[in-house]
């Protein structure tokens, strides 16, 4: 930031040598020029390459922990088979997992330094063009902001039902390829593909919804960010020139109002560029918030099944209440050389309760009763 300001106060002493004819000056200036851009190539290089670090420091972080709770008490199982809320923990796991940590990383750019910009460029603005002049220019940003605010739609409630619909297009694809020789050996695949283009045409419905959202609030955001700001800022600009702002010395000649035309131009550019950014993080925030949703349903049905607590979709016969009961409870298992159910219900994989309650007891050296009971 404090390469930018003297970036802007060099740009406006090499404009006004230009303007008044001072080779000396000007070639000196070019000279500063080049020698600074050094410095600041390399800070702009090094902003982006800590910011991807910082990613991957996340998203290692996450992912580690999420494996350990993922592959820790057959959680894994459990996700997959005995609860519905998450039907694409792959998709979860990595490609939730990486935009979360992108999305976080990209805070300090979107949101920290452009605050910090902010202040520092309206502090030497108020050196330049007085303290009213800055004021009343904030001011406007301020009441433009709360109705841009106001009008920005819940583009983090999209993210997340986005990337949900993603999952489970993939989902279907994964059963699909998962469960193809029992498909093609019953003539599923005409089922197979309606339900396919059923959740692929569901996707697209919400894209093109989120499409036509963007399309008049991008208007919106670019007509108060770039011209409405824009003409402002020419006016801000302008208040020295035309006006004599008390307290402020200036020189009047026409290199001298060069200079302070181009630096403050230059200043209210990088400003408005920090503001501009600080609106757009409402909108990146928006999508962290529901990426953070989506990390955060995984985490919590993670904790929920190694508890035991299941919700699974009932189908066909245990819509009953009864057998709905009957899901939720949880046995006890105790270690032994027998082998004996007490009370035990039998449940298919789509919910269904097969038999109510079955009790048997199996002692070593009868294994031909056992199969004999299995079988009928």
């Amino acid at each position: 930031t404090l390469l930018s300001v003297y970036i802007a106060s060099l740009d406006g002493r090499i404009v006004s040598a230009l303007v008044r004819g001072q080779i000396r000056e000007f070639v000196l200036g070019i000279v500063w020029w080049m020698t600074v851009a050094i410095p600041a190539t390399y800070t702009n290089s090094m902003l982006s390459y800590m910011q991807s670090k910082l990613s991957i420091q996340f998203r290692t972080r996450l992912t580690t922990y999420i494996h350990d709770q993922y592959l820790t008490n057959m959680t894994f199982y459990a996700v997959g088979n005995l609860d519905d809320r998450i039907k694409n923990a792959d998709q979860c796991i990595t490609v939730d997992t990486m935009k979360f940590s992108n999305s976080l990383a990209e805070l300090y750019s979107n949101l920290a330094k452009p605050i910090l910009d902010v202040f520092i460029y309206n502090y030497q603005l108020t050196r330049s063009v007085g303290f009213e002049g800055v004021f009343l220019g904030s001011l406007i940003v301020n009441l433009s902001s709360v109705v841009m605010r106001k009008y920005t739609p819940s583009f983090g409630k999209m993210v997340a039902e986005e990337q949900k619909l993603e999952g489970e297009f993939r989902f279907r694809h994964s059963r699909l390829i998962e469960n193809a020789e029992e498909i093609a050996l019953f003539g599923g695949q005409e089922i197979e593909k309606t339900e396919l283009d059923k959740s692929y045409y569901a996707l697209i419905r919400h894209v093109n919804r989120v499409f036509r959202v963007r399309v008049p609030h991008g208007m919106l955001e670019d007509f108060v960010i770039k011209y409405f700001w824009g003409a402002c800022g020419l006016v801000l600009c302008s208040v020295p020139v035309f006006f004599k702002v008390p307290g402020l010395t200036s020189d009047m000649s026409v290199g001298g109002r060069t200079e302070g035309f181009v630096t403050n131009r230059r200043l209210l550019l990088s400003s408005s560029d920090a503001v501009g950014r600080i609106m757009y993080a409402y909108k990146e925030i928006t999508e962290l918030a529901g990426y953070t949703s989506r990390v955060n349903d995984l985490l919590e049905v993670f904790e929920d099944v190694k508890a035991g607590r299941y919700q699974k979709n009932l189908v066909s016969s245990v819509s009953t209440e009864s057998n709905a009961e009957m899901l939720k409870g949880r046995g006890e298992v105790v270690e032994s050389e027998n082998i004996e159910f007490v009370n035990v219900p039998i449940v298919s994989p789509n919910g269904d309760v097969l038999v109510p309650k079955l009790n048997f007891h199996v002692k070593p050296g009868v294994t031909s009763q056992f199969l004999s009971l299995l079988y009928k």
